[in-house]
């Protein structure tokens, strides 16, 4: 029996070159997808950048109550927390006890020191001469006296008024009248200009610190000190402790921030002003455009290769719905031009 193949081989033929078609379609397919897919790069080590709010607290105290939580939009002024001071009306008089101890020490300064000088006589003593010279007769004449009685040419009463007569004149050449004194002299001795100095400056410092303990004393809130996403510190929280100048919270402003990368030359070049890019931050997949673009100059390009790279800043979301931090990684992906 006898087979006609003519028309299997013509189907052959025309449904082969179709899929031939259609294969190639394929295939030229795919690598314009592929092509257009490789067109971009990305870079993985961006990171978040801006300048953050730090709120500190004032003085030690107890927090009684946080009104925020970690990524909550807030105005300037809005209260964070809610404080209990730890600074009693004994430490504020105590405070003021050293102030007045200081100003008491420094106006003493200010007056310098009184020293007393030693005390001169006007004149020297009047020496009555006559007086002098009778006593020394006197003296004289008893030791001749004595010498008669012990011989036994006199009586005991002749010596004894010869002893009373000495002991009279003797009493005449002392009783002559003494200096007067010179009257007392005192002089100041001014401060040093470095004591009043340190004085002056010790006073201040506890005005100050009466000042601040009184200030410290009052407040009861804590407050944003400007506008943006807030983030608690560590710890804080209801009953935690506080100590002066702890740290409670960081506000990043929006408006304040950016994603910052760094680029090398032939990256930088495929970058443009304005273009938008898609990024990642904490696993949230974002759009912004590209703000700035900073080549550093020649003088920075040549001191290290870390100075060479360019700097391309990426705009953050306005009201984000996850917390931004300074420093907070992420990948940027740039298309690559037509």
């Amino acid at each position: 029996m006898e087979v006609d193949i003519t028309e299997k081989a013509k189907n052959f033929i025309r449904f082969g070159l179709i899929g031939l078609i259609a294969l190639a379609a394929l295939a030229g397919g795919g690598l314009y997808f592929y092509q257009h897919s490789q067109r971009s790069f990305t870079i993985s080590d961006a990171s978040v950048v801006g300048n953050e709010a730090v709120i500190t607290a004032k003085g030690e105290g107890k927090i009684t109550e946080v009104l925020v939580q970690d990524g909550d939009y807030v105005e300037e002024g809005a209260v964070i927390a809610r404080v209990e001071s730890k600074i009693t009306d004994q430490d504020i008089a105590q405070l003021e006890q050293n102030v007045q101890l200081a100003q008491q020490s420094f106006a003493q300064l200010q007056k310098g020191t009184t020293v007393a000088q030693p005390q001169v006589p006007t004149a020297a003593p009047t020496v009555d001469s006559g007086a002098q010279r009778r006593a020394a007769d006197a003296y004289a004449r008893m030791q001749r006296m004595n010498e008669l009685f012990n011989m036994g040419a006199i009586s005991a009463a002749k010596r004894d008024e010869a002893a009373a007569a000495y002991a009279a004149a003797k009493a005449a050449a002392s009783s002559a009248p003494a200096a007067a004194p010179a009257p007392a002299q005192t002089t100041v001795i001014p401060t040093s200009p470095e004591v009043l100095k340190q004085a002056e400056l010790q006073v201040k410092q506890a005005e100050a610190a009466l000042a601040n303990a009184k200030s410290d004393q009052q407040v009861k809130e804590i407050v944003a000190t400007a506008t943006g996403v807030v983030s608690l510190a560590d710890g804080i929280a209801a009953d935690s402790e506080l100590k002066t100048d702890q740290e409670v919270a960081r506000i990043q402003a929006s408006n304040d921030a950016w994603l910052e990368a760094k680029l090398t030359e032939n990256q930088a070049a495929n970058v443009r002003l304005g273009e938008f890019v898609n990024y990642e931050l904490d696993g949230h997949k974002l759009q912004g455009t590209v703000q700035d673009i900073v080549v550093p100059e020649a003088d920075e390009a040549d001191s290290d290769q870390a100075n060479s790279l360019t700097t391309v800043k990426i705009s953050l979301p306005a009201e984000p719905e996850f917390v931004i931090k300074s420093g907070m990684p992420g990948k940027i992906t740039f298309p690559l031009g037509n």
